[in-house]
């Protein structure tokens, strides 16, 4: 094999491993965890940071201006009827719904990923 294949090859393999790096989200920050399961603590940073609070309690189960918030994962329904999902869940937050805009234009998906390990804790 000739020396200029070589490198394209192995620049080729390197291109790949990164990308499947970056499609598994692992990265050094996280210790090679998957960024998909999130970080709960960094998720209630978020919640403050984005004033999720302004409209939902993170400590009761009632009504704000939107719904509270407390053991929001062990409900089988979604306040609007549809049944419950953590995908409906990233919906809600991404795409908003009813009142509530959607966050899709003002949240990274590392924040999503926090912010849903957090709800998952409530």
């Amino acid at each position: 094999m000739n020396k200029k294949l070589a490198i394209m090859l192995l620049s080729g393999l390197l291109v790949l491993s990164l990308a499947v790096l970056s499609l598994t989200g692992q990265d050094k920050k996280s210790g090679g965890k998957k960024s998909a399961a999130g970080d709960a603590t960094k998720g209630e940073n978020v919640f403050k940071d984005k004033n999720c609070g302004v409209c939902h309690w993170p400590d009761k189960d009632t009504k704000r201006i939107g719904p509270g918030l407390k053991g929001l994962f062990k409900h089988e329904k979604m306040w609007n009827d549809k049944p419950f999902s953590e995908a409906a869940v990233r919906e809600m937050i991404l795409k908003g719904g009813g009142k509530m805009t959607g966050f899709e234009d003002q949240m990274t998906a590392g924040e999503l990923n926090d912010l849903v390990a957090y709800l998952k804790t409530l």
